[in-house]
């Protein structure tokens, strides 16, 4: 989704990058396939279940980021 923005605060899944991350609306997608997996309204600790329970492979595996800026996209993929 290069230079693609979300539409709504959510949570979103990369799974080449084994990453969970919530977010924001209007935010700039970091490079990659990102799948929506579930709202903003649902608790952090359900999305983690849902994801595990849908990709068992990445159960330990997955890490959670808040990409709720621009900034934050930009220390995310310095970071990778």
């Amino acid at each position: 989704m290069p230079d693609e923005v979300a539409a709504e605060t959510a949570y979103y899944l990369h799974r080449s990058v084994l990453t969970l991350a919530l977010i924001g609306k209007g935010v700039r997608f970091p490079p990659g396939p990102w799948l929506r997996v579930a709202d903003a309204k649902v608790e952090p600790w359900l999305v983690e279940e849902l994801v595990h329970d849908l990709f068992p492979s990445l159960r330990g595996k997955a890490s959670f980021a808040l990409l709720l800026t621009d900034f934050d996209v930009f220390e995310f993929e310095r970071a990778r």
